[in-house]
């Protein structure tokens, strides 16, 4: 895929047009108009009722009172005809829909309304027009106004202003359209043209894309082009960096195996500086024994000497200083025993770290030779080594491979093992197993198994793919540096021609599991060079 389908529009230009953002913008706008429409004729609607009922009640009233003294003679003279005119009259009123009389003597004129319609009646009360009853009530005018008539005004009125409302709107509409269309459509459908030119980052226009416009249009559609045309002279990096991706990553990884071979000479260099040190620090108590066992010694003969020189020499002082020099002899031959012994355990692993030279070896004395030497820094901890050897077999193998193999395991498990733990139990096992046809021992009928257990945090699930992995380590900056296992991996694969695997659950512990060839075959002398180095 191009970068340039990274650019291609979401939407056909038939199905941009009817999303468009004009068409979007007058919907809103229109739909907020009227909105704003259907408020304000509410509004107007109310006020111009409020009104036509206020001026039809004025109306009423002028002429009631133009009315009421012959309405106040002709119910005091019981006449019922010029009553009956006078209500037609009235009624005769555009605004008044029905006019009654009540009295409390001579009943109702014209037709009453009953219920909710006679509590939206006016009344007026009608005096007496004799001067000596001193204008006493003799009835009642009930005037009901004609809503009817008053909503038709309404109706009339508000509907030439709706009328107005909506031709006012769609020539706002169209108004509308046309400007935003102007200053914003066609420069939106410009930039949208723009971005779906076919290889636009490959082969960008050079042409500017809006030129004269300084608003917030034309900044959009400058930053646009400088933004594709950076992404083109990236493109260009890129298409040069994939051209010399292939020579670049084989020198990088030649320079990471240089790496990686002086990283695993350095811990080898190092691993056995540790060693030189341990040893010379056991052997510093031996030999003080020896030392000090020796100044004994000379002191006594000095004695001996001095007792002979001045003729006090009695048969239980030399009888006690014989016995004193023998017991400090015994001491002397102890101790001096004790240094061979170390001595030759540093030589021994020392000579077989730095060997490439194929040999017969015991398999477990090499562990236990190993173990010896690293008594010196066991001793400064909680940790112990709990050993179940059981192979007792002479292997044609590179001992120093299997030294280092031994300590890395060992060291791996007190560094990780049991972090945040003051002590702990390291458990190596090995055992001899008849060797399961294409399992990488061909030509040999026996394999051992070496097994390294410990019983601390263990390892998560995600890392346990990587252990064997360079420089994979979690005290990276704490002493760690992501060698050890991958060191065994490669001694254990191309030196020693054998298998590793590891298990481990949270919180019980981890086991390596080591399975060697009796006699390694020798395929590649350059490679075990390497390896054992």
């Amino acid at each position: 895929m191009s970068v340039s389908d990274s650019a291609s529009l979401p939407y056909a230009p038939k199905e941009m047009g009817r999303v468009s953002l004009s068409r979007t913008f007058i919907l809103y706008t229109l739909g907020l108009f009227a909105v704003l429409g259907i408020v304000f004729i509410a509004i107007l609607t109310k006020i111009t009722w409020d009104a036509s009922h206020a001026r039809a009640i004025r109306v009423t009233e002028a002429f009631f009172q133009a009315t009421k003294r012959p309405f106040e003679r002709a119910i005091w003279t019981v006449n019922a005809d010029a009553t009956l005119q006078l209500i037609r009259g009235l009624e005769s009123l555009e605004v008044v829909e029905r006019v009654w009389v009540e009295t409390p003597d001579t009943g109702n004129f014209g037709e009453p309304v009953e219920g909710i319609r006679r509590s939206e009646a006016l009344s007026y009360t009608l005096n007496s027009p004799s001067a000596i009853l001193h204008k006493d009530a003799i009835g009642q005018v009930f005037i009901l106004i004609d809503r009817s008539t008053i909503s038709r005004e309404i109706v009339s009125t508000v509907g030439y202003i709706v009328a107005a409302i909506i031709v006012y709107l769609l020539l706002l509409a169209v108004v509308i359209r046309a400007v935003f269309r102007r200053l914003i459509g066609r420069p939106l459908s410009t930039i949208v043209g723009y971005l779906s030119t076919p290889r636009l980052i490959e082969a960008p226009p050079d042409a500017q894309l809006m030129p004269g416009r300084a608003d917030e249009i034309g900044i959009l559609a400058s930053s646009l082009q400088s933004m594709v045309q950076r992404r083109h002279f990236d493109l260009q990096k890129i298409q040069e960096y994939q051209t010399n991706l292939e020579d670049l990553v084989a020198h990088r990884t030649e320079q990471l195996k240089l790496v990686q071979e002086e990283l695993i000479q350095a811990d080898n260099l190092a691993a056995l500086g540790a060693l030189v040190a341990g040893v010379s620090h056991e052997l510093n108590t031996p030999l003080g024994n020896a030392l000090m066992a020796a100044t004994t010694i000379k002191d006594a003969t000095d004695y001996l000497r001095t007792e002979l020189d001045e003729q006090r020499l009695s048969k239980e002082t030399l009888e006690s200083e014989v016995q004193r020099i023998t017991d400090t002899a015994n001491i002397i031959e102890k101790t001096l025993g004790r240094a061979r012994e170390l001595v030759g355990n540093f030589r021994q692993v020392a000579v077989d770290r730095q060997s490439e030279k194929m040999r017969s070896f015991n398999f477990d004395h090499i562990v236990r030779e190993t173990l010896a030497t690293l008594q010196p820094t066991l001793k400064k901890t909680a940790f112990k080594v709990e050993l179940d050897l059981d192979a007792d077999e002479v292997i044609e193998s590179y001992p120093g491979a299997v030294s280092q193999l031994v300590s890395n395991l060992v060291e791996n498990a007190m560094k990780h093992a049991y972090e945040g733990r003051s002590e702990g139990v390291i458990k190596l096992c090995s055992k001899v197993r008849p060797f399961i046809a294409n399992d990488g021992c061909d030509g040999n009928t026996k394999k051992i198994v070496f097994t390294c257990k410990d019983y601390g945090v263990g390892i998560p699930e995600k890392n346990l793919k990587k252990v064997f992995e360079p420089f994979f380590t979690t005290k990276f900056g704490k002493g760690g540096s992501g060698l050890g296992m991958a060191i065994c991996y490669q001694l254990v694969t191309e030196a020693l021609k054998g298998s590793i695997s590891v298990s481990s659950k949270v919180g019980s512990g981890t086991e390596f599991v080591i399975e060697l060839p009796v006699k390694v075959q020798l395929n590649n002398k350059s490679t075990t060079r390497e390896m054992v180095h």
